[in-house]
């Protein structure tokens, strides 16, 4: 799984995306990207070597952004980052798991055009996995508490070990603190 910046017509979101030969795949739940995607097929596909970036914006917690034009589709992409343009079919499901039951769109990805740019390569760190996995049981922990799940202890147990790890491996990044505060509201935090 490639953890990679999803862009529709309306949002940005962080999508884990599969390849299997020339498609991608991903599962996208309901909200904004959802709903593009079932009115309008077209998006983009970042790579976004940044797990502070990806995460923050998984949590409405903009970075500075600058737009582009795209090639052959009719969405802008961020500027600075390699870009693949592309359609998308999706099929309706639903995902029963410990959280309870959520609408979601089993999608494959079709690409028209790959877009590079010229950048210095820089190294994820282990802190840097560890961000962006507090992002997703963060996630998950904030689906929990509005479905009532009784999941949400079991899930806030390890969003604080993984807080903990991230920080053991040099993490220090604001957005980590904001997004453990946001994940721990309701408990005694740490």
């Amino acid at each position: 799984m490639y953890e990679t910046l999803l862009i529709t017509s309306s949002n940005l979101t962080p999508v884990g995306v599969r390849r299997k030969n020339n498609c991608l795949f991903f599962r996208i739940f309901e909200g904004k990207s959802y709903r593009d995607l079932l009115r309008n097929t077209e998006a983009i596909i970042q790579i976004i070597p940044d797990a502070e970036f990806l995460v923050s914006i998984a949590f409405n917690i903009f970075p500075r952004i600058e737009f582009s034009p795209s090639q052959e589709v009719r969405i802008r992409r961020i500027k600075g980052y390699p870009w693949i343009e592309g359609y998308v079919e999706c099929k309706k499901i639903v995902v029963v798991d410990s959280l309870g039951r959520s609408k979601a769109l089993d999608c494959v990805f079709e690409p028209v055009y790959v877009g590079t740019v010229k950048a210095i390569p820089t190294p994820i760190s282990r802190a840097d996995n560890a961000l962006l996995e507090l992002g997703v049981l963060a996630s998950r922990l904030l689906v929990g508490y509005s479905k009532g799940s009784s999941e949400t202890e079991k899930l806030k147990l390890k969003v604080r070990e993984l807080y903990r790890l991230y920080k053991k491996l040099g993490g220090r990044s604001d957005i980590a603190e904001e997004i453990y505060m946001l994940a721990m509201r309701g408990s005694d935090g740490e």
